[in-house]
């Protein structure tokens, strides 16, 4: 298309969001999508927009809007049309590859620098399905006494990852490995933390359209047969690889919460504890080793 065919100005770009996208949302989510696309897009501020809203876009600009606008319109999350996400103090890559990170997980972090806020020497922590890199590149971050190994299935996973750590200048060791077959991995720690797929096919019809369209799958649904596959192999590991005294951190599914429990006490080697979400759900375990 010749560049000279565009011309939107920033008041029209906003209105055809308000045209072509009514039947998804309100005006005021409208609006505030509008503009923070602009601002992350664009580096424009609010103040910006709203002092200059005749301003005209550059091609290349009204390109991105156009395209942002499509992925919109097809309920894509906000996080993956910008390519990034905002985690407790980080700011982190994602894209289609990864689970978007949630609020809940940065309770489990939250969790974790409590406990460890103090420690006088180095602790190694492993992290079991690291996606982004999220919890690991915040408890390296909060506490540099860690030193931490982040674990995925997926060489373009962990690529991400690693591009996260680079940019938030964070130092972890990434390791390729399948979750399931944890027995050929020889790693002693003293903490483990992980929150790994646990949504069963079951619950897809109670799930936001946005959610099932776009995130992927091998990250957030586990067997309907078997929902708590991943828990056990992390258990079975720690049996052999976590120190006595060391710690074990799940974020799980709290449909579930029975049946942890008799999975976490089937082992008969660590001290429950429960912590709730801001839903007021048991959705987090620590389990303290014998």
């Amino acid at each position: 298309m010749d560049d000279k065919t565009f011309s939107m100005k920033i008041i029209e770009g906003r209105d055809l969001y308000r045209i072509q996208l009514k039947h998804l949302h309100s005006i005021n989510e409208i609006d505030f999508y509008y503009k923070l696309l602009i601002q992350s897009f664009f580096n424009m501020s609010n103040t910006i927009v709203a002092l200059s809203p005749e301003s005209i876009f550059e091609s290349e600009q009204e390109k991105i809007i156009q395209n942002a606008l499509e992925g919109l319109k097809e309920q894509k999350p906000l996080q993956y049309i910008i390519g990034e996400v905002q985690f407790r103090n980080l700011k982190l890559k994602v894209n289609s590859n990864v689970l978007i990170p949630r609020p809940e997980t940065e309770d489990l972090v939250d969790w974790i620098i409590e406990d460890y806020i103090n420690i006088e020497g180095s602790k190694k922590l492993v992290d079991f399905g690291t996606g982004t890199g999220c919890i690991a590149i915040s408890l390296a971050k909060e506490q540099p006494l860690f030193e931490i190994t982040a674990i995925d299935i997926d060489q373009a996973i962990l690529d991400l990852a690693f591009r996260n750590a680079k940019e938030n200048k964070i130092n972890i060791n990434y390791i390729k490995h399948d979750l399931t077959k944890l027995e050929s991995l020889d790693l002693k720690v003293d903490i483990i933390v992980s929150n790994p797929p646990y949504i069963t096919p079951n619950e897809r019809e109670t799930m936001e359209t946005n959610v099932l369209n776009h995130e992927p799958h091998q990250a957030l649904f586990v067997p309907q047969d078997d929902p708590l596959l991943f828990y056990r192999a992390i258990l079975d590991y720690a049996q052999l690889n976590l120190i006595k005294k060391g710690n074990l951190y799940f974020e799980f599914n709290p449909l579930f919460l029975k049946e942890m429990r008799n999975l976490v006490r089937s082992y008969s080697s660590y001290i429950i504890t429960e912590r709730k979400d801001i839903f007021d759900k048991v959705r987090m375990l620590r389990l303290e080793k014998k």
